[in-house]
């Protein structure tokens, strides 16, 4: 199996365990304004999981220099499979495991912006966005979105910061 799917499946798993912790914490019912911050450990998980898919990339077949466009190419499958299982658990934990959690989060995030005044017009128009993105449709395309474009900017700088720390063709590190 390839470093890509391996890590991207690897981070898929971290992060739907990570959404179920962040769930049991009562981060997505009760505390929901940590638990807004509490799921950038996503983020924090892909980007390893690109890491170590690049790392893999660079070592496995002991080149001293990883093209960035491989990198690229590599990191945005990771991504891609990734994103695909994240969607399919994060629909089935907003129709099964936490149904109300959208309606939640949704109040909160207007309430906070009406309490910054924030005007009407802002706050419905994000609210409509949100509740897209949690949809039938949204769901998979917003997280996909997410991912993939994260994993655009991400993939090169980390590419290039391997390449840059790798010392000879022979040396694992």
């Amino acid at each position: 199996m390839s470093p890509s799917f391996t890590f991207g499946l690897l981070a898929a798993g971290a992060t739907s365990l990570w959404l179920l912790l962040a769930y049991a914490l009562g981060l997505h019912t009760q505390h929901i304004a940590l638990g807004h911050y509490f799921n950038y450990g996503a983020e924090v998980i892909l980007i390893v999981a690109l890491w170590r898919t690049l790392h893999r990339q660079l070592h496995a077949q002991n080149r001293y220099w990883l093209p960035v466009w491989v990198g690229l190419l590599q990191g945005m499958f990771t991504a891609l499979v990734a994103a695909m299982g994240v969607a399919l658990f994060l629909s089935f934990y907003l129709n099964f495991i936490n149904p109300d959690s959208p309606d939640l989060h949704l109040e909160w995030r207007v309430a906070s912006m009406r309490g910054a005044d924030v005007p009407e017009e802002e706050v419905r128009a994000m609210a409509r966005a949100y509740r897209w993105s949690t949809g039938r449709i949204g769901l998979p395309v917003s997280v996909a979105g997410l991912y993939l474009f994260f994993a655009f900017i991400a993939s090169p700088l980390l590419t290039l910061w391997l390449n840059w720390r790798r010392k000879e063709p022979g040396h694992v590190g």
